[in-house]
């Protein structure tokens, strides 16, 4: 099943993904995992280099930390949504709440996810967004 959700995103040769996370040891196996779902994942280490690349670029889809030097994953997101507003974006936090994930909320995030989350998880989570495009 969980083969079969991979497959589903990967032969999509128009799905992008930007990942926006500071913590190296966060990102790169981000990055490794996303590439089984995208031939195109771009990465950036803080928001401010996130913001560049977006501009830059489509993506299907972003997922973005919160707490980031240069600029704030809610400060990334509601850039974001100012400039594309069906912009599917996916916040990763190691926390449930407070007022930077109120913030991201309030900014039009889609989804809130607390680290770690697992594969599993994600792709449900990709099902939930893409089943609402249909």
């Amino acid at each position: 099943m969980l083969k079969d959700k991979l497959e589903k995103y990967s032969q999509n040769e128009n799905f992008s993904i930007l990942i926006v996370e500071d913590e190296v040891m966060v990102l790169q196996p981000m990055e490794k995992i996303m590439k089984y779902l995208s031939k195109r994942v771009m990465t950036a280490n803080d928001g401010f280099k996130g913001w560049e690349l977006y501009q830059k670029n489509p993506f299907s889809l972003v997922v973005t930390d919160l707490q980031m030097p240069n600029m704030s994953g809610s400060e990334l997101v509601r850039n974001i949504k100012t400039l594309n507003p069906n912009q599917v974006i996916i916040v990763i936090t190691a926390f449930r709440e407070g007022f930077e994930v109120e913030e991201a909320k309030k900014n039009g995030a889609d989804f809130i996810l607390e680290k770690p989350f697992s594969l599993a998880t994600f792709l449900e989570v990709l099902d939930e967004v893409y089943s609402l495009d249909q």
